[in-house]
């Protein structure tokens, strides 16, 4: 799951929806009140008209004095449209290589017409978890993977209304509760942007947005499962989109969410994205 949920699935919608090729830059920032910090800078650019190349730089600051963790999360990707159907190839990293970290690769092919849009998608990771770090002269290092499953799908319902439903299940080569020191990964759960892009059992969310002239209104239902703990996050989030000028949009979003691992916590984000031809 990438870091930045928000500006990388507005991200996607204007390269599907794109009827020339063009560009689109956007930074933001996002807070928590369980103290998780995040900055993100993304782009997009249109080789042809019906292929894009796309890149996003993340980093997440989690947590308090001892127990912060700060995370990279770096994706580069690159999409083509046959019409109708579409294919998506991605590698990312993310994490901190002093406690835990992976390389992805994804693989996505989909289908679009002017009312839906529908998607296969297949993720690996491929995990470094460093024990001793900070302790031990030669620190030990535990690999594991994880294959995930998932689809999504987005459907036009008329001319302002939209629909979409989505999930992703993984699958763990190791027993993440059985390694050494799990207690450690406990602060991956501290909100939800350490958990963004950490260990996760599954993810689902389903949402709606509202087109008012040229503003975008959206809410959206999102459910997680850790692997570290089997705790759930159940979270409800509501955003709104914006024209700034002619060639730039800016996003605004809250978010509740509660978990029995951390409680409730509020994430407030931010975004703006330009772009042109």
């Amino acid at each position: 799951m990438r870091i930045a949920v928000t500006a990388a699935l507005l991200l996607l919608t204007r390269v599907a929806t794109a009827e020339s090729d063009g560009f689109i830059l956007g930074f933001g920032g996002e807070a928590d009140t369980a103290g998780g910090r995040a900055v993100t800078v993304f782009g997009d650019l249109g080789v042809t008209n019906e292929t894009w190349l796309s890149a996003m730089l993340a980093r997440t600051t989690t947590g308090s004095g001892p127990r912060s963790l700060d995370t990279i999360y770096g994706d580069l990707a690159i999409d083509h449209w046959f019409e109708p159907v579409g294919i998506r190839f991605s590698a990312a990293y993310w994490g901190d290589d002093e406690v835990l970290d992976s390389s992805d690769l994804r693989a996505s092919i989909y289908f679009r017409n002017d009312s839906l849009s529908i998607s296969a998608d297949y993720e690996r990771r491929n995990f470094d978890l460093t024990i001793g770090a900070n302790v031990l002269p030669r620190p030990r290092v535990i690999e594991f993977y994880a294959d995930g499953y998932g689809a999504k799908a987005r459907l036009d319902v008329g001319d302002a209304t939209a629909l979409s439903i989505g999930g992703m299940g993984y699958s763990y080569s190791r027993d993440i509760n059985l390694q050494p020191n799990v207690d450690l990964l406990r602060i991956f759960s501290s909100s939800r942007l350490g958990l963004m892009n950490s260990l996760l059992d599954y993810r689902f969310h389903a949402g709606i947005d509202w087109s008012v002239g040229l503003r975008t209104i959206d809410l959206r239902l999102e459910r997680w499962q850790t692997a570290i703990d089997q705790g759930y996050v159940d979270s409800i989030g509501v955003g709104f989109l914006t024209p700034v000028n002619q060639f730039s949009d800016a996003e605004m979003r809250f978010s509740y969410d509660y978990s029995d691992t951390f409680g409730k916590t509020i994430t407030f984000s931010v975004f703006y994205y330009f772009f042109g031809t």
